[in-house]
């Protein structure tokens, strides 16, 4: 009798998880519909602002840090490359290391200075809320009414200002505007393939297709400009999660603003080579997921048409429950293998069909998401997939314990992902 029970459990676990990936197919869907209005490759909203020349606004560049001596140097020296007039720059090195990144900083931040550029190398006393914390204490010190934030690891190009607010400037209506995340390590190894592949297909498959249909997009933390007013309005920088970047960009929707996504504009970052560095990042990313996601205004869905607020919906639930309940799924199978083992293998090909509608929509995204990007179709594109499916599954009882601390601890410490300056 427990046995039964404990399957009727986890089929039913395995229906919900197959319920939640409509919202797969329904991005699917849009991407097919909006492939003949949008096209592949879409400008930066409208020309760059070289009509703009001698009327630019004042915008402050943040790069908050923490302990990242092989990278900062780099990321500075592209800063102070960005087509921006100086006296409409402002960049600001948001500074809470403990080790010998501050006198790195601190030498390339003077050399800066005497080249003419207003740049400041800010330390806080303390570390409370972490990168939240940081960009928040820095908003403070500048008038500027737009702020670029970058992550240390990311090399803008040049022109990144000037394709990011044109964007922004056409439509008052944006909280930001956020660039596509390029790596400059892709072919590393297996493993920074398969992330690469990954990170392809959120940003040209479910977020191209959130913008296409007028579904909420979060800002990415990094490789994104975003509006003072949008952020003072939607209450600011918050440390109560590890994913300020989802928080901060659910407010501000709660409250009418709206983003854009920018495909045609990257900046190059490092992917994680290793699988600890790897977990250790996907554990942050779990487990703010579910800290956002715990205190969702769910008033947002009063804001969108019901087909957009459904697939918003279930894309929530889905991305911040997936990977534990998939993990309890196999758990109850498990428990049923020692109780009654022909209910176990029932549970256990329930799991296997979910995991392979799963795999099966996901990949179409990967190709709808690589033919936007104008990446090959090929075998080394199949053999990507393979590798990046191998690495959900063993990411999966990493996820699925993160997301469980997320929805539990009310106080969670900022890990910070490992990177060799590659």
């Amino acid at each position: 009798m427990l046995g039964a029970v404990l399957a009727g459990a986890g089929l039913i676990l395995c229906l919900y998880v197959g319920v939640l990936v409509l919202a797969d197919l329904y991005l699917i869907a849009v991407h097919l519909r909006g492939s003949r209005r949008y096209p592949a490759h879409e400008p930066a909203g409208c020309r760059q602002t070289e009509g703009a020349r001698g009327r630019e606004p004042l915008v402050c560049v943040q790069l908050p840090i923490f302990n990242e001596a092989k990278l900062v140097g780099a990321v500075i020296d592209s800063l102070c490359a960005l087509d921006w007039p100086r006296d409409r720059l402002e960049i600001t090195v948001l500074d809470d290391s403990t080790d010998e990144t501050t006198s790195i900083v601190a030498r390339k931040v003077e050399e800066w200075r005497l080249k003419g550029f207003a740049i400041s190398h800010v330390r806080r006393p303390h570390r409370d809320s972490f990168k939240a914390g940081a960009l928040a204490a820095g908003q403070h010190l500048t008038k500027a009414q737009y702020f670029a934030i970058f992550d240390a690891d990311y090399r803008p190009p040049p022109s990144f200002l000037r394709q990011t607010m044109a964007a922004l400037l056409a439509d008052s209506g944006l909280a930001f505007v956020q660039a596509r995340l390029g790596y400059r390590n892709r072919g590393r190894n297996m493993l920074t393939r398969a992330q690469a592949l990954e990170l392809d297909t959120l940003f040209g498959f479910e977020q191209a297709a959130r913008n296409m249909a007028g579904m909420p997009m979060t800002f990415n933390g990094t490789c994104g400009v975003w509006r003072r007013d949008a952020i003072d309005q939607a209450g600011g920088w918050r440390g109560d999660s590890v994913a300020e970047d989802q928080d901060l960009s659910f407010r501000a929707f709660t409250l009418g603003w709206r983003c854009r996504l920018l495909l045609d504009v990257s900046a190059a970052g490092e992917l994680p080579d290793n699988f600890e560095a790897l977990a250790l990042q996907r554990q942050r990313w779990s487990t703010g997921t579910a800290q956002v996601f715990r205190k969702l205004p769910w008033a947002l869905l009063h804001s969108m048409p019901w087909p957009q607020a459904m697939a918003f919906a279930f894309l929530t639930l889905f991305y911040s429950t997936a990977a534990a309940v998939l993990v309890a799924i196999l758990a109850i199978a498990a428990l049923c293998w020692l109780l009654a083992p022909g209910w176990a293998l029932v549970v256990a090909l329930g799991w296997l069909a979910t995991v392979a509608l799963l795999v099966v929509l996901r990949t179409v995204g990967a190709a709808l998401a690589a033919r936007r990007l104008g990446r090959p179709l090929n075998l080394a594109f199949l053999g990507d997939v393979i590798a990046h499916w191998l690495m959900q599954l063993v990411l999966l009882p990493t996820g699925g314990k993160a997301l469980v601390a997320g929805y539990l601890a009310r106080a969670v410490p900022f890990a910070r992902t490992p990177k060799k300056g590659h």
